[in-house]
């Protein structure tokens, strides 16, 4: 078992082994102006409309080919930045030969992007060429190379290649989400990519796994394992390695969350006799009481800059969000008079929202509070009960939980509520932690 264990943390922890050479990152042009098709009206966001024909391949890759061209659609697609040109409106316009401007513009495509897969050795490599269609040129291109069992993770990269040379908005689809799901008595950490690909289990304890966040590098888990009566706080390293942090005897210790700076965890205790939240230093010192209300105070988090921690807390009757400094100083309600449960905060990556869990026409909804204008966006009415919210890194996109379509599931979705996908299909799953 822990061969196994220590399997899926090497696939966990070397994310994105790439092997790409100095001269193969740089494009092939890199034109001083680009001008970006589109653009943000009154009315919203204008989709860039792009073409994609099939992906070309070398003999026996027609399998992976295949993978990397729906990866690259799914990528574009769910990004909301590109609208994708209907495959039907292709047939017949030549891709081997020169560019034929005209005739990709006559089917409405504003850019065009020819890929082909390659093998040698032991190595895969995906050629992308981006071409602008207004302007007739070639804007970007690439050569990504990876191992030949990962077609998907060329697709992602070269998905985030032209997603930020075209709108700086790339680190999604290299991104990836931990998450927890109950199959049967025990429920363990999983990990998966951002579109709930590549699979892998995490923990195999026997026992409840709960509430994953990973630290800034990106290589150390802490969750909360519940045996009976009893909640403790773990870590889980990059070489399978599970040490404990805090957890005393009975009470409840839970919902830990990194400092920015990976030096500290928050996370509420039980250990005055009443839930409260405290902070300890990774190395297990520097225990510290940061709220001494009589009410319930849970689930905090960080802010960005590492300066404040939103929590949740029914100190005023009913569980609401506050912000108070990292020290406990200037606690204040965030959660407008008149909100019913609220729960779960989550700071957005720029620090100018939070997204938190709310009850909305009887069901629990994922809402959007925007710090600087106090305005309150329900994102997922009507659709079951929704929980979880967890920030994409570059902040543009939400994971939550659903019960939707029945069972928990992971989703996601854009963060104005649009574009929402399934992305898990297992029991129970819970608590996303969106992570670069």
């Amino acid at each position: 078992m822990r061969k196994n264990l220590f399997k899926s943390l090497l696939i966990f922890f070397c994310l994105f082994g790439l092997l790409i050479s100095p001269q193969e990152k740089k494009t092939e042009t890199t034109p001083e102006d680009k001008t970006i098709v589109g653009i943000i009206k009154e009315s919203g966001f204008t989709a860039a409309k792009i073409a994609m024909p099939e992906t070309k391949y070398d003999s026996s890759l027609a399998v992976e080919a295949k993978e990397v061209h729906l990866t690259l659609t799914d990528d574009l697609d769910f990004s909301g930045f590109f609208s994708i040109i209907d495959p039907s409106l292709q047939t017949g316009i030549p891709t081997d030969a020169k560019v034929d401007y005209d005739a990709w513009s006559a089917i409405g495509a504003e850019y065009l992007l020819l890929t082909r897969l390659f093998k040698t050795e032991r190595v895969l490599t995906l050629e992308g060429k981006l071409y602008d269609i207004k302007r007739k040129e070639l804007v970007t291109g690439k050569r990504i190379r990876a191992a030949t069992n990962q077609p998907r993770l060329l697709a992602h990269n070269l998905s985030s290649v032209v997603l930020d040379y075209l709108f700086g908005a790339g680190v999604f689809p290299t991104s990836q989400i931990l998450f927890a799901s109950q199959i049967g008595e025990t429920q363990d950490i999983y990990l998966c990519d951002y579109d709930g690909k590549n699979l892998v289990r995490l923990t195999s304890m026997g026992i409840l796994n709960v509430t994953p966040d990973v630290n800034p590098k990106g290589d150390r888990i802490v969750f909360t394992s519940i045996l009976k009566d009893r909640q403790e706080i773990f870590f889980l390293d990059r070489s399978g390695k599970r040490t404990k942090l805090y957890g005393e005897g009975e009470g409840l210790n839970s919902s830990p969350k990194f400092s920015p700076d990976g030096k500290t965890i928050a996370f509420c205790s039980s250990k005055s006799g009443n839930p409260d939240i405290w902070t300890i230093d990774v190395d297990g010192n520097n225990l510290t009481r940061l709220t001494f209300s009589y009410g319930i105070d849970t689930a905090p988090c960080f802010s960005p800059d590492g300066s404040k921690i939103a929590f949740t807390s029914d100190r005023g009757g009913s569980p609401q969000i506050y912000i108070m400094d990292r020290d406990g100083a200037n606690v204040r309600r965030i959660t407008p008079e008149g909100s019913k449960r609220c729960d779960q905060p989550a700071w957005s990556p720029r620090g100018d929202k939070i997204a938190y869990t709310t009850v909305s026409e009887g069901k629990f909804n994922i809402a959007v509070l925007d710090l600087s204008t106090n305005e309150v966006s329900i994102l997922t009415q009507g659709q079951g009960d929704n929980e979880s919210p967890s920030w994409s890194p570059d902040g543009r996109y939400i994971a939550f939980s659903s019960n939707r379509l029945g069972s928990f599931q992971i989703f996601i979705m854009r963060a104005d509520g649009t574009g929402t996908k399934r992305i898990t299909n297992q029991p129970g799953c819970a608590s996303p932690c969106w992570f670069r």
